[in-house]
């Protein structure tokens, strides 16, 4: 397989359980899989290129564990996402944002829609296995977002730092 690279780093948002012990933690994505990682072979590290990113992404999973029955206003304080800043190092990544990006990876135009998992997950293999990073690629919480998964063999890329509590990045957001 063939791969398109883009640019990234800098800056970027990870929405985090308050109950986890270590939000950089590749364990879980590991064990139950991500868009671009095979449940059980390895683990990504999922970020989110803006806030507004992260807070469709939090809201999207907020509604895939409870459905319209939950808001984030029906939430204790305490169980409410904080948003961790990640200072991603410069580095290539496989390109799943732009045209030519997707076309490399034999993706629809319209990706993310009508793309399921496992199509980004034997991709996700083909990176790892090749040694690349990670992924950049097109947000499906947010039109026009981006996302950037790194792979646990990358994870030295990333510098976890400021949690930012949910009453202080999300609101407003909505």
């Amino acid at each position: 397989m063939t791969f398109a690279h883009v640019t990234r780093g800098g800056l970027y948002y990870r929405v985090c359980d308050p109950t986890w012990a270590n939000p950089a933690d590749t364990s879980y994505a590991k064990r139950h899989g991500g868009r671009w990682n095979p449940p059980g072979e390895f683990g990504a590290l999922y970020l989110n290129r803006t806030v507004d990113v992260a807070a469709a992404n939090a809201r999207r999973s907020l509604y895939q564990q409870f459905g319209d029955a939950v808001t984030f206003d029906d939430l204790q304080p305490s169980m409410l996402p904080y948003l961790l800043h990640v200072a991603v190092d410069e580095h290539a990544f496989v390109d799943a944002c732009s045209d030519r990006g997707l076309e490399a990876l034999h993706l629809p135009a319209s990706y993310p829609t009508g793309c399921e998992h496992d199509v980004c997950q034997t991709i996700g293999r083909a990176a790892k296995d090749a040694g690349e990073a990670g992924v950049a690629a097109r947000s499906a919480a947010r039109p026009n977002g981006e996302e950037l998964a790194i792979f646990d063999s990358h994870l030295h890329l990333h510098h976890p730092g400021t949690r930012e509590p949910f009453e202080r990045w999300y609101l407003g957001l909505a």
